[in-house]
């Protein structure tokens, strides 16, 4: 396991977001505060604008945060300082990365300083005769090409799916060299930018070194992972194997494994591979790290640096319906019922030709009687 990077220093003065502050803020020095755009959710009783800073976010927490957290969040704050330049370029504009922690007499860890997601992670979605413009959540990409194109979202295609996958595991990582434990890896903590072909991680200030508390999330449990104990690198590398499989697929269901399974990418054979062991394999401390899908994902080979290890059982398929419905107009018409046709009379059974021999055979009979007594 690589040991945690993280280290108290100075921070950076500036990063690429473009606003100069100190690691830690007073709420008196942020100025006024906007309206909450997201209320209790989670960790945080509100998130709101600054007033005075457009762009960035005050995210507040509950007040029964641990006494330690203060601590955890100056980590988090210093720790791109500690990357290369690429790698801390990539966590800046591929995250909602804490730019300073808030605090307050008596409480030194009100919150944290947080940017807005760029706006090019909102479109304009369709459903029906109305749209709405909002943040594109990466679950689209876990449906077909044609349930994207239907909400007027472009769609992504082979490449575009690869392009988000490829900015998913890069910044996964980017996390797991920090010693970090995300466990929030789901389709509700990253946007998804059709155009760009980018994502957007949010919700990175709850990551935690080595490990941390493992919240249920539905449809996400690591199976190798029992409940009750914690999440850690290794319950982040299936969970983020799920979405990267979903992701690829366009499914959600049983479907998923078994698609993966198939190996549907021609030139990037490893990508199977890779899936496979992060999901199924037997050891949960022999799943492969994010650097080794991002590898696959990017045309290079699967390295194993032990044997392959053994893997479970992939799930059965969903039942298929009994009967397949009759296809439907597309023009909304309905279509024509085509009657049967008559079944054209056949030939007398066999049966039916002996029975009427033998009437006649009993006719002719009497006939010659009655003639007789006469």
């Amino acid at each position: 396991m690589t040991e945690p990077r993280l280290v108290e220093g100075e921070g950076p003065a500036a990063d690429v977001r473009g606003w100069v502050l100190p690691r830690t803020v007073s709420v008196s020095d942020l100025g006024p505060l906007g309206e909450p755009i997201s209320e209790h959710n989670g960790q945080a009783i509100a998130v709101k604008p600054l007033t005075n800073h457009p762009g960035w976010l005050a995210k507040l927490y509950r007040p029964d945060q641990h006494p330690e957290d203060a601590d955890r969040l100056d980590q988090l704050v210093s720790a791109p300082g500690t990357l290369q330049e690429a790698d801390r370029a990539l966590l800046y504009t591929g995250t909602c990365w804490p730019a300073a922690r808030i605090h307050e007499p008596g409480n030194p860890a009100v919150g944290c300083v947080i940017p807005m997601a760029p706006e090019q992670y909102r479109s304009e979605l369709r459903r029906g005769a109305f749209s709405e413009r909002r943040f594109v959540e990466i679950d689209w990409l876990a449906k077909s090409d044609d349930s994207i194109r239907g909400v007027g979202l472009p769609s992504p295609g082979f490449a575009g799916r690869r392009a988000a996958c490829l900015q998913l595991t890069e910044l996964a990582a980017v996390l797991e060299s920090l010693g970090l434990v995300y466990s929030d890896w789901s389709f509700s903590n990253a946007f998804w930018s059709p155009e760009q072909r980018s994502v957007y991680l949010i919700d990175v200030d709850g990551c935690q070194p080595k490990k941390m508390q493992d919240i249920h999330q539905p449809n996400w449990a690591d199976p190798l992972t029992p409940p009750g104990t914690d999440a850690d690198e290794y319950t982040d590398r299936y969970r983020l194997g799920l979405l990267v499989a979903k992701c690829m697929t366009g499914r959600r269901d049983g479907h998923t494994f078994h698609t993966v399974a198939a190996s549907p990418w021609p030139n990037q054979p490893a990508v199977s591979e890779v899936l496979l062991d992060m999901l199924f394999a037997a050891d949960r401390e022999r799943r492969p790290s994010a650097a080794q899908l991002n590898q696959a994902l990017s045309g290079g080979p699967y390295l194993r640096t032990t044997p392959r290890p053994a893997r479970t059982a992939l799930p059965p398929l969903p039942p298929q319906p009994a009967t397949q419905p009759a296809p439907q107009s597309t023009t909304g018409a309905r279509r024509p019922v085509k009657k049967p046709e008559p079944t054209p009379p056949g030939p007398p059974e066999s049966g039916s030709q002996a029975g009427w021999v033998l009437v006649v055979f009993i006719a002719a009979l009497l006939l010659f009687v009655i003639a007789s007594n006469h």
